[in-house]
């Protein structure tokens, strides 16, 4: 993409025009990951519909494909793969943790033959939308380490969990006060919340 993080701002410049990128268009850069890794994870579920890999190798490429798109998003937020830090690190290893308790059940309820393939495939790919939320919390960790603000907005369009509704904040809050879109609510991934932030 033809954008450079720009450091004081905490957003990205558009290299050819040095305009700063619309939030917007940086959201449909993660939404469209999501989608990429919502294709990948459930060719993985086909193949092992197929009898191509068994549900070992299964597992293994799900975790390994879940990494590797949560890290992308992840540096997304931070403002690139050299803006990562240990914080970011343990943030995204976090949220991969919890993915990864998830994906043992699924091994356990594909060996017990309770999903059918359509159904594996289905739920396959549900594990995508949890890459959103390692954007939501490193964009929060860089922003939060030089003192920004930030509103938490729900979607006026979506329903929201009792947490998210709990997490709503209207007024300019310090960011150490919010609580990040998809982290300790029951939306997870599928987070319809968003953060708008200032430097103050």
């Amino acid at each position: 993409m033809p954008y450079q993080f720009d450091s004081q701002s905490h957003r990205y410049r558009d290299t050819e025009t040095g305009r700063f990128v619309k939030v917007a268009d940086v959201t449909k850069l993660i939404d469209q990951e999501v989608n990429r890794l919502e294709v990948r994870l459930k060719g993985h579920a086909r193949l092992l519909a197929q009898g191509k890999i068994d549900t070992g190798e299964f597992q293994t490429r799900m975790a390994l494909t879940l990494k590797e798109s949560h890290l992308r998003n992840a540096a997304i937020g931070a403002g690139g793969t050299k803006q990562l830090t240990p914080t970011h690190y343990g943030k995204v290893g976090a949220q991969l943790k919890k993915q990864y308790k998830y994906l043992h059940g699924f091994g356990q309820d594909l060996a017990d033959g309770k999903l059918t393939p359509e159904q594996a495939i289905r739920r396959a790919g549900s594990y995508a939308k949890s890459a959103k939320t390692s954007f939501f919390e490193a964009e929060f960790t860089s922003r939060g380490k030089v003192g920004f603000y930030a509103k938490r907005l729900l979607d006026a369009q979506s329903r929201h969990c009792a947490s998210c509704i709990s997490y709503q904040r209207l007024t300019w809050t310090l960011i150490q006060n919010v609580i990040p879109p998809g982290v300790d609510c029951e939306c997870g991934g599928r987070c319809r919340c968003r953060l708008v932030y200032r430097s103050l």
